[in-house]
């Protein structure tokens, strides 16, 4: 990349904040719910959804510390000074793959929810390809065009969230979140697994410091978007709990929709306050596919020393076939469990090894000003 290019592609700390938290809030605000209500069998699964939290900020330590060794490189391009070429280039596309694949789940989850929703009506089919249209322009613009889209969606995505969080009190029983530790720490415990999988997209930091135009706020950025995200998460876990019981949680589908169904505004002058959720909600959805499908295109890109926006364009058919892949709800949900565990080994324990080699090594010369 030329320094003439390196103006225009970046990013401030503010932007990578953003980032890190949009790249997690997704999935996670409808799924989240149920899958813990089904590990953690108690009220106790707000508990969890914390302490992933922050698991999630110790793995993100390692991350920065890793990419701040190698100041205006990505993942994809430090890892072959670290572990040879042809084991870095291999664990790249790992990463690559990983990204396309998580392209193709939101793609599907936002595909199912605005037809369930919104377009019942309409082929699920035209419904992707509408979005995999227009995010395709986004992509192709580069990481700063994105950053700008996420600086304008989130606070108000977050708005939305706290709205909802405030009015669905209307339904929220204290007593259904008591008693606490009742059955001791174990189903906290074993509802880490499930939760900690929602957090995947913090990783995003692999690539997105090298962009940073002071890297040396990488982890004040990250510990900010892991940080967010896991108070909105731990509190939208409470309230579904809190509204509708955690035995009523593990057998619907979408809870937090559930909860957003019964919430009425005061005056009455907007009756459907589930349908301008799912509206924030598809565009959260839709600014992490464009992220991850960014971080995929990116990573092929420099493998190959290609431009990333012809792999933006032939990674569509793949994508939209793995989007179309599972029959059901309950084989795309496990295709988000597969992912969600190639991510903790990907991006949890991948890059604290990388971390430990680069150090042993001697490879890396530490943190600059400029990012990229």
């Amino acid at each position: 990349m030329k320094t003439k290019d390196r103006s225009k592609e970046s990013i401030t700390t503010t932007q990578a904040a953003m980032m890190t938290s949009k790249a997690m809030i997704g999935t996670g605000i409808l799924v989240l719910p149920q899958s813990i209500g089904k590990s953690v069998g108690t009220p106790d699964g707000w508990l969890s959804v914390l302490l992933s939290g922050i698991l999630a900020m110790i793995f993100g330590f390692f991350i920065v510390k890793l990419s701040q060794r190698f100041p205006g490189k990505t993942y994809y391009q430090y890892s072959q000074e670290i572990v040879g070429k042809w084991i870095g280039s291999f664990i790249g596309a790992g990463m690559c793959l990983y990204y396309i694949f998580s392209s193709g789940y939101l793609l599907r989850v936002m595909g199912e929810v605005v037809r369930m929703y919104l377009l019942d009506k309409t082929p699920i089919s035209i419904i992707m390809l509408t979005f995999m249209g227009v995010a395709i322009y986004m992509t192709t613009a580069g990481i700063n065009a994105i950053a700008q889209l996420i600086e304008i969606f989130l606070p108000i995505i977050v708005l939305i969230m706290v709205v909802f969080i405030i009015f669905s009190f209307r339904d929220f029983e204290l007593d259904n979140l008591r008693p606490v530790l009742g059955e001791g720490i174990m189903p906290v415990l074993k509802g880490i697994e499930p939760s900690i999988l929602s957090y995947s997209g913090f990783e995003v930091m692999l690539f997105v410091t090298a962009f940073m135009t002071d890297a040396r706020q990488a982890l004040k950025a990250t510990f900010a978007g892991i940080g967010l995200t896991a108070v909105l998460y731990t509190l939208i876990v409470a309230v579904a709990i809190g509204s509708l019981t955690v035995e009523e949680v593990q057998t619907v589908t979408w809870p937090t929709m559930s909860v957003a169904m019964n919430i009425e505004l005061p005056g009455g002058f907007f009756e459907r306050f589930e349908s301008l959720f799912t509206v924030l909600w598809v565009i959260s959805m839709f600014t992490a596919f464009v992220m991850y499908h960014y971080g995929g295109s990116l990573g092929f890109g420099q493998l190959t020393g290609k431009k990333f926006q012809l792999f933006a364009y032939l990674s569509l058919p793949c994508i939209f076939l793995i989007a179309i892949w599972p029959s059901n709800l309950n084989k795309l949900f496990k295709l988000g469990d597969y992912i969600g565990y190639a991510s903790f080994f990907m991006f949890g324990t991948i890059p604290v090894l990388f971390w430990i080699v680069a150090a042993v090594r001697r490879v890396g010369h530490g943190t600059k000003n400029k990012g990229a």
